[in-house]
Formats: structure tokens, sequence, C-alpha cells
């Protein structure tokens, strides 16, 4: 992480100049954030008591279908909750929130764990949040329209074509979807696990939420599925398990097009990689 003083990170990233009116003195430095696939946000000291993290929008969020604007409303709601961190302040040049001060899990975290905090995500009101829900196909083709046509090839293109609709499923209910928690976006504070990052965040069918969180977390999506039904005491577990594997495909897909275009707008050759590994696996397992 790069430390440097404000009026120089202001010349650096320019959207952190339209938070001046929001302080009532300048922060004492800002600092580059890593581990974050899409964001490149910033930790804003004021004291050592007080610090921020500075959420931009910047034309990566953008090629993402990532508004700041709907993180602010799913923070605030979820204040009393203090899952999350506070939603700041707001403007046309990105999201402040709060700085959790804490431990990043990483990889460690046990399996229980997160799906106990996912259950208490899934499990929150969100019927007055005032949020489109998720569409997948309309996201899954935002980020093919957006490919330039050497990556628009086999066997990207008829994978993408087999997956790019939504599975005809029993509904389980629309619920709040973190859509990207497993370790890294998990901090450990002294009051307990809070999640960050929720700039992929949404309503939509807790199925996928779960298939994303296994993938992510190297775990056996159905067998995540059982231990999360045991938990929150479901019994119609047949129609969790019917969407997980109705999901896994169609997730793997959106992934494979998110490293596809990460690749496209950042031109490191490991998405790309990342990309072709997701699309054989596919392939296979359709094969089979």
């Amino acid at each position: 992480m790069a430390r440097m003083l404000w009026d120089e990170a202001c010349r650096l990233d320019q959207s952190l100049s339209s938070l001046g009116h929001y302080f009532s003195y300048p922060p004492e430095y800002a600092q580059t954030l890593t581990g974050g696939l899409t964001n490149r946000c910033w930790k804003v000291v004021l004291s050592e008591n007080e610090s921020y993290v500075w959420r931009p929008v910047t034309p990566i969020t953008k090629a993402f279908s990532i508004s700041r604007f709907q993180e602010f409303q799913i923070l605030n709601a979820l204040k009393p909750t203090d899952l999350a961190p506070s939603a700041m302040y707001l403007n046309d040049h990105g999201l402040l929130v709060s700085w959790v001060e804490g431990s990043t899990s990483n990889n460690d975290i046990k399996l229980d764990a997160l799906l106990k905090l996912l259950g208490r995500v899934h499990e929150f009101d969100a019927t007055k949040l005032p949020i489109a829900p998720f569409n997948y196909t309309a996201r899954v083709d935002h980020y093919w329209i957006l490919l330039n046509e050497q990556n628009k090839v086999e066997p990207f293109l008829s994978i993408y074509n087999q997956w790019r609709l939504t599975p005809n499923l029993v509904d389980v209910g629309q619920v709040l979807c973190h859509l990207d928690l497993a370790g890294h976006n998990i901090v450990r504070t002294d009051a307990g696990n809070k999640i960050i990052d929720w700039e992929y965040a949404t309503i939509t069918d807790p199925r996928l939420d779960l298939v994303l969180s296994a993938e992510m977390m190297g775990e056996k999506p159905l067998e995540v599925g059982y231990r999360y039904c045991q938990l929150r005491g479901i019994e119609d577990v047949d129609n969790w398990i019917e969407g997980i594997i109705a999901w896994r495909p169609r997730a793997k897909m959106m992934a494979m097009l998110w490293y596809l275009l990460a690749f496209q707008l950042w031109g490191d050759e490991a998405y790309f990689l990342t990309a072709s590994q997701i699309a054989e696996d596919l392939t296979v397992s359709s094969d089979t």
C-alpha cells in the first residue's frame, strides 16, 4: 500500500478532491488499498483514531455495472445490523465509508462462520430497499457487449450462449445477497466479524450467492448448500440443492466473462488465463 500526503494523493486521483467540503480540516494522508480486483480504493486518515475508505466511481466500476448509489443505499439500510461499514458521504465521484479496524480473514475463516454471516445477510428484511432486483441475463449480456471481438471467440462464445438465461426454478425468495463473500471480504474486529466491499450486493436468488461463495472458498457447492440449510433450519432442501446445481454453471460463466473483461481493461494475462481455465472446466463438465 502506497502512503502519501493528502495533496499528493489528490493530484494522483482527482476524485479525492471532491471530499474537500466534507472534512472540516484536510486529512493527514491517504493510502492506496490493495486486494480488491474491481475497486482501486483509498484509506483516508484524518487522525490516529479517525479513518475512512474512499470508493471512487471510475470507468472500471461503470464497466462492471457497479453503482455507488446502490452500495450507499444498502449500507445505510444495514446500519442497525452492525454487519457492514457505515456509509458516510456520497457524491458523483464516489462513496466514503467508515474504516473497519481489524484483520481480514483471507482463506482461513471457517465455513460455518461464513455461512452464518451469509445467513444473516439473507435474513435481512430487504423489502424496503430502494434498489432493483438483480437481472442475471442483463448482467452477462452487458459484460459480453463490452468485450472486443477478439475475445468473442470459442470456447467463450458457445459457453455464453449456453448459460446466458436465468434458470427456471422453484422460488425460494429474492433476498439481499453480497455476491462476493469469502474470507477476503470479512474483517475480524473486537465486536465480531464484519463484511466489507458491498459493491456487487443486490437482491436476488440466495442460491446464486451460495454458489459464488463456495467457488471462492474452494468448497463443494452441494456440501455448502446442505450445511447452509442445516444451519438455517431450512426444510425444502431439495429446492435449494436443485437451485445450486442450476446456478453453478451460470455463476462460472458470469465469472468467465468478468475475467475476460478484466483482461481487456487491465491487460493482465493472468485474467485471461483464469477465464480460459473456467471455460475449460465448463466444457469438461458439460461433456461428462
